[in-house]
């Protein structure tokens, strides 16, 4: 027998978690699928030890710690939770509910569908230096595997977005010196986040790209070249960590139907995509008004199952 649901939730990152518990605090029968094998998203995936500073009542909490609590706060409802449920089909039937399809061949049904799928699936963006994979695992890395591989190292960090700016802060009190470069003047991370990386002890260069890598069978030093004051120097480094970005992939979004701009879903100020009784939260909306942060994809949840309630579809 195929499980029917009010409300299913692709994506079981942190707005995805929060979709379901506010879903289902509302009376709806609620499930949330996830293509990984764990809940928590690319913020688990990538990050599982990145400090975040946004959400309302912490100070400063770690991703681990953040997504324990509202995988605890989502499953005190009962909520369903499947995991390693890759969506390949998204299709409206004949009694207006979805029919939800995984990679393995597994059928739900939803009335209404909220996706909370972040970035979609990405790659994280490697450096263009023909020495770097040479590096990899040598001191070179894109996500950060064990915070204590960096302690009392000498830290590179390459990028000038929110993930970059973090990691910096985070690895101040951690490494023996940390230096962050980026290629331009201006940062396009949370301005909070570039003001207290630069009351730190961290080194920041802007206008400034890595050129070259350096050491025998692991990172040992660099070469950072500033492109507007035109000088080159040398810094003695053990640990490069990559933030340029990443590359991402929709997957099924891209098949539905939807609307996409610039990467992301276009939804309306009720968080409304184009398709019929489906709504986008959190990074993949692109919506009035968007910020990038998880604070406000809690923000959106909030519309978008209020949007649900209001057009008088009560729960079963």
């Amino acid at each position: 027998m195929i499980d029917v649901y009010d409300v299913v939730v692709i994506g079981a990152g942190p707005v995805g978690l929060y979709a379901g518990f506010f879903a289902a605090e509302n009376k709806f029968r609620v499930a949330i699928v996830d293509a990984l094998p764990d809940v928590g998203g690319q913020l688990i995936a990538l990050y599982p030890q990145k400090f975040i500073f946004d959400v309302a009542g912490y100070p400063q909490v770690t991703a681990t710690q953040l997504v324990d609590k509202l995988k605890r706060q989502a499953l005190k409802h009962h909520v369903s939770l499947l995991l390693e449920f890759k969506v390949v089909t998204l299709s409206l039937c004949e009694d207006e509910n979805y029919r939800i399809v995984s990679e393995q061949g597994r059928e739900i049904r939803g009335r209404y569908i909220i996706i909370a799928v972040g970035a979609g699936l990405i790659t994280p963006r490697k450096l263009e230096l023909p020495e770097a994979d040479k590096y990899l695992d040598r001191g070179l890395e894109y996500v950060v595997k064990d915070v204590e591989e960096y302690r009392h190292r000498r830290v590179l960090i390459v990028g000038g977005g929110d993930t970059a700016l973090d990691w910096a802060s985070f690895m101040v009190d951690v490494a023996e010196g940390v230096t962050l470069i980026h290629r331009s003047s201006r940062f396009v991370g949370f301005e909070g986040s570039l003001r207290r990386l630069q009351q730190s002890a961290c080194t920041i260069y802007t206008d400034t790209g890595l050129t070259g890598i350096f050491g025998e069978g692991k990172v040992e030093r660099v070469q950072i070249t500033n492109s507007k004051e035109r000088w080159t120097k040398e810094l003695e480094i053990e640990r490069i960590l990559g933030c340029i970005g990443f590359t991402p992939k929709l997957g099924f979004i891209k098949e539905i139907g939807f609307e996409i701009t610039e990467g992301s879903i276009r939804a309306d100020e009720n968080m409304r995509t184009n398709v019929t009784s489906v709504y986008a939260v959190g990074d993949i909306s692109n919506h009035p008004g968007r910020i990038k942060l998880i604070s406000t994809g809690f923000g959106n949840v909030q519309i978008a199952v209020n949007d649900i309630i209001r057009r008088g579809n009560s729960p079963s």
